[in-house]
């Protein structure tokens, strides 16, 4: 039984859920390169003045200590916020370590830095410092060449308070570019899903209409491209199958009708026989040779169905022969059997590539079938011709023609063409049907037109090679 499609398995649902992976996995890429590479020429650009700040420092030592005033003046940054420890270590005497205005108290609190980035240190009440050390020796005074150490601490709240700005704006860009792209996929995938629902909709009020007309279509979307071709070939294939359902209604009530009139005539005399058989005796043969015929017609009707129906499910053997040589076989078979004259012309090479046990019962059909509505002095005529790939073989009559109505029913099942002409010839409407069907199984085509000046020309076209 259909059931509603569950919202989480549609593919609108699943194209979704992949674009919104795909969109997460692209934004987090991008949002961390972008942090990445941002965050490391800030760090890099603090790096940079500190070392800047460090010359400034060494170049501003008077003695063997700094000279706040001048490395300030000399400093092209804001040192306001920059606190600095200068220890010089000399052999005589003890390290002398000077400060920079307010770092005693700044060094006075607890921080904390990490391994992996060690020259970064954090204070509660400071905030986030880089913290740059460098080594050299006193160049001039009087503790000359004794080792120096300098150490520098350099605000990173404006980057920290940058970075985190940064931050703040790529993650809102990032969440509203997902709920704008999310909301346009989800919206683009129910788009181009709903042809495939409505599809199936359709489907499903076809498959539980009580009435069926076998006239059913599915509707077509105009886009997507595919769902367009989708449609198209669906509903080509609903076409065939109905056709066939159809055809196959009709080949019953058709099969019934052909059935019931001899059925009823041999009811008819068997009862007649009970009824009058004792007292005329003279009507008992009659009805028995009438009981007969008819339950031999009766006998080649079924044969011809049960011929029909394998049809439907068998596959040829192809082979080559030459059509002229076969030809000439049931010419000469059949000219003793009918009034008609049969003549054909003659034709050196009509090789042909088909299954010759079948082509000899479609000959046979259309030779039946002309001899059958043309008169006993006409003649019935063979014509082989090449016609590029393929072979035709035309069978000419001089009978009574096809009328333009007709033309188009003579191969379908059960049907005999102008009813008040031919009721009384022999025959079930099946022949040209059989035909049809092995000319078909072996890839061929079969056509009829008038016969000029009279009569009618059915025309098989059988292939020269494998198709």
């Amino acid at each position: 039984m259909w059931k509603k499609q569950n919202k989480t398995t549609t593919s609108a649902a699943q194209i979704t859920k992949a674009y919104a992976g795909i969109l997460i996995l692209i934004t987090l890429l991008m949002s961390s390169s972008i942090i990445t590479v941002v965050g490391y020429r800030l760090v890099a650009n603090k790096h940079a003045e500190a070392q800047s700040l460090m010359r400034v420092l060494k170049d501003s030592m008077v003695g063997d200590e700094p000279d706040w005033v001048r490395w300030r003046r000399e400093s092209t940054l804001d040192t306001s916020n920059t606190f600095v420890r200068v220890a010089t270590n000399s052999t005589d005497q003890a390290a002398k370590i000077s400060y920079s205005p307010r770092t005693k108290a700044f060094l006075n609190e607890k921080f904390r830095s990490w391994s992996l980035i060690k020259d970064v240190q954090y204070r509660s009440e400071q905030g986030f410092y880089y913290h740059i050390v460098a080594h050299g020796r006193l160049s001039q005074g009087a503790n000359k060449g004794s080792a120096v150490k300098y150490e520098i601490w350099l605000s990173l709240n404006n980057v920290v308070r940058l970075f985190k700005i940064i931050l703040e704006t790529i993650g809102l860009i990032v969440i509203f570019s997902f709920l704008i792209g999310l909301w346009f996929i989800a919206r683009l995938a129910r788009r181009l899903n709903q042809p495939l629902v409505d599809l199936t909709t359709a489907t499903h009020k076809i498959n539980n209409a009580e009435n069926i007309t076998h006239h059913e279509s599915l509707p077509i979307s105009s886009d997507p491209q595919e769902v367009h071709d989708l449609s198209i070939e669906f509903n080509r294939l609903l076409r065939s199958l109905n056709n066939q359902v159809l055809r196959e209604h009709q080949f019953v009530a058709d099969a019934s009708h052909e059935l019931r009139t001899p059925l009823a005539g041999v009811r008819g005399h068997i009862n007649l026989i009970r009824r009058h058989g004792q007292e005329h005796r003279d009507i008992v043969p009659t009805s028995l040779d009438y009981i007969d015929a008819e339950s031999l017609r009766m006998q080649r009707l079924i044969e011809s169905l049960l011929r029909l129906s394998r049809m439907d499910h068998v596959d040829l053997a192809l082979t080559y022969f030459n059509l002229s040589d076969l030809l000439d076989k049931i010419i000469t078979r059949y000219q003793q059997q009918i009034p008609q004259q049969l003549v054909r012309d003659q034709l050196s090479d009509t090789r042909v590539y088909a299954n010759q046990d079948s082509v000899e019962q479609i000959i046979t059909a259309l030779l039946d079938n002309a001899h059958k509505y043309s008169p006993a002095e006409s003649t019935i005529t063979f014509e082989v011709a090449n016609a590029g790939d393929c072979i035709q073989l035309k069978v000419l009559d001089q009978g009574i023609g096809i009328s333009d109505q007709d033309k188009p029913h003579v191969f379908d099942r059960f049907y005999r063409a102008d009813q008040s002409r031919s009721q009384k010839i022999v025959g079930s409407g099946l022949g040209l049907a059989i035909a049809a069907r092995l000319v078909d199984l072996n890839h061929g085509q079969i056509t009829v037109q008038d016969n000029i000046p009279y009569g009618s020309c059915f025309i098989v076209s059988l292939n020269k090679t494998k198709p």
